[in-house]
């Protein structure tokens, strides 16, 4: 009987291992997400995995040869737990891949994350100062911005998350 199990990459080298473990036969899945990262103030699409180094590879139960798995360019090692090899459930697996397209990828571009200006007007949603008003100085990376506050006649900066703010 068949069933999928988890191995750790080297670093940064998902992608080698998967083509590798591929030209020797192995049924192999490495789900990717598509989204957009915020880069010099635009947002750009990226696929990147979704589980950055570990792929599933599909193997018979009783597998005589993990050297031969483990020796593969790209493989770091076999993850187990209590020295047995980790299985992966079947369902874990058809649920993710019930979300992928074709080509194993999740495409979020759905879900835009907001790109502010600086100088748009804000109100903060959550938190200590909930219901208040701010101007955007600048967003800080994909999930968090720094605004300008004014608090008792002074101007402050306060770096929240993008979920705790909406345009006004």
């Amino acid at each position: 009987m068949k069933r999928w199990y988890l191995l750790a990459t080297k670093p940064r080298e998902d992608e080698r291992a998967q083509l590798h473990l591929e030209n020797q036969g192995y049924r192999i899945f490495r789900p990717q997400v598509r989204k957009f990262r915020i880069k010099k103030g635009k947002q750009v699409p990226v696929e990147e995995p979704l589980f950055p180094r570990y792929i599933f590879i599909h193997l018979d139960e009783v597998v005589s040869n993990w050297s031969r798995i483990r020796s593969t360019r790209g493989v770091s090692q076999l993850v187990r737990f209590a020295e047995m090899p980790a299985i992966v459930p079947e369902r874990v697996v058809k649920t993710l891949k019930s979300r992928c397209d074709e080509k194993g990828v999740i495409d979020l571009t759905e879900e835009t994350p907001h790109v502010y200006a600086s100088g748009d007007e804000i109100e903060i949603t959550d938190g200590s100062f909930r219901g208040i008003t701010a101007i955007i100085k600048e967003q800080t990376g994909e999930d968090r911005v720094l605004l300008l506050l004014d608090l008792l006649g002074k101007t402050r900066e306060l770096e929240l998350p993008l979920d705790q703010i909406r345009s006004t």
